[in-house]
């Protein structure tokens, strides 16, 4: 079919829509996702053992008898010491770098965390495989009398006399399962260590300041 010359500058003369580069989203997702890793905050643990280790090795400034401790040293470990912040280790600017990066790792992993947790408090997966059932440590299986929804009351009292004082029920695939658990909110506690680590972080900062 023909087409007239507005057609032709409507099809040629018209530029396509830019696509966006999510390449620096991309950066920014991994970076967070850096900042919320166990392994990263292991590194820094690491690293800040490592600084601290240098810290007692290494008489600080402010201990008595740093001058003669001083006086003893070579003039290469002056220099060098001196040169790294060793002799004040503990108000150098790696060192608090550390313990703000480590506090925000534990703050971003704390709030990472924080919806799988409560997902599984408020919501708990009931239906599993029987097959990954039987494949704990601890597993058994019986025989009850009675309807399976009989058994499952039986066995939620059962939990309940133990202490288990959560139970839930659920029906998948034509089985019925029922689900026993205690101490839920000890699912929480690791925010009492998050939470407290990055104080303890911020009262050494401000008193060693």
């Amino acid at each position: 079919m023909p087409i007239s010359a507005t057609d032709e500058r409507i099809a040629f003369g018209a530029e396509a829509p830019a696509v966006k580069n999510p390449a620096g989203a991309s950066l920014v997702s991994k970076f967070l996702k850096l900042l919320c890793s166990v392994s990263f905050g292991v590194v820094l643990l690491i690293l800040l053992g490592l600084a601290s280790f240098f810290g007692m090795i290494i008489m600080q400034q402010n201990v008595d008898g740093f001058d003669n401790y001083f006086a003893a040293l070579t003039p290469a470990q002056r220099l060098l010491y001196s040169n790294l912040g060793l002799f004040d280790i503990y108000h150098t600017w790696y060192y608090n770098g550390l313990l703000a990066l480590l506090s925000i790792n534990i703050i971003l992993s704390s709030i990472d965390r924080f919806p799988k947790v409560w997902k599984y408090v408020t919501k708990p997966n009931v239906t599993v495989p029987v097959r990954w059932l039987q494949s704990q440590k601890q597993t058994a299986e019986t025989t009850l009398d009675g309807s399976k929804e009989m058994a499952a009351e039986r066995i939620a009292d059962a939990f309940r006399e133990a202490g288990w004082r959560r139970t839930a029920t659920a029906e998948k695939g034509g089985k019925l399962f029922v689900m026993g658990e205690s101490g839920l909110w000890n699912r929480f506690a690791f925010l009492a260590v998050h939470i407290g680590l990055p104080v303890v972080f911020l009262g050494g900062f401000l008193t060693s300041q």
